[in-house]
């Protein structure tokens, strides 16, 4: 099936599902969405979109070098990591995952998420050291960070880790454990928070906007964790 159906799967955009009981209105967000594959392998995989609310009703953004906005971007790795087409690597559609992509406020996306029935939650993020675009220094300030709670939430943290951090510009990847994370801790699923790389360095954000060179990893970095179902 991976062999003869990539491109049939991989234009598969269609939205089957619309999440509803969003706990807030949210006027820049909308319902999820779910595609679901032409073989599906019994996994949910829900992609939560950044969205910083601060507990009120508005999704608001980080921005860093050149414009970059921390949630359109988020939203963009999003549907690239379940979606685009490359004719060397799977997208998550392609490996057989139905995929939910959250675009609403925190506490929605983590309500949706356990109300899908996610076998994984990723929190899709950019980072940041100040509030200015940086200049001059090296790659060691930055880097591909990886949020967990959980021991499986660790396994998978690190698994995201080594396989995107691979292809970020900043050589400082790691993971961490953190206890302060909504998405984190009010999960049903098994969750592990990507920041994908820093948002206030040129280089950081030029490799974060190349999406179709990387985000594949994202898809396999899942396939791993889960088992290959």
């Amino acid at each position: 099936m991976r062999a003869t159906s990539r491109r049939l799967l991989s234009c598969l955009t269609a939205l089957v599902l619309v999440a509803g009981g969003l706990l807030a209105v949210a006027p820049t967000a909308s319902a999820d969405v779910t595609y679901v594959p032409e073989n599906w392998n019994g996994k949910v995989v829900y992609l939560s979109q950044a969205c910083h609310d601060r507990g009120d009703t508005i999704c608001r953004t980080n921005t860093g070098c050149r414009g970059f906005s921390e949630n359109g971007n988020s939203y963009k790795v999003a549907v690239s990591a379940a979606t685009q087409y490359d004719p060397e690597h799977m997208n998550l559609l392609e490996r057989g995952y139905k995929v939910v992509r959250g675009n609403g406020l925190t506490r929605t996306n983590i309500a949706n998420s356990n109300r899908a029935g996610a076998d994984l939650h990723l929190p899709i993020h950019s980072n940041a050291v100040s509030n200015a675009c940086e200049k001059g220094h090296s790659p060691e300030r930055y880097g591909t960070h990886v949020m967990y709670v959980s021991k499986a939430g660790k396994e998978c943290a690190g698994i995201m880790r080594w396989r995107v951090g691979a292809s970020s510009p900043g050589t400082n990847d790691a993971r961490q454990y953190r206890t302060d994370l909504g998405e984190l801790n009010q999960t049903n699923a098994v969750a592990c928070y990507l920041e994908q790389e820093y948002h206030v360095w040129d280089q950081g954000v030029s490799w974060m906007l190349d999406r179709g060179a990387w985000t594949w990893r994202i898809a396999l970095s899942v396939d791993v964790f889960l088992g290959y179902p």
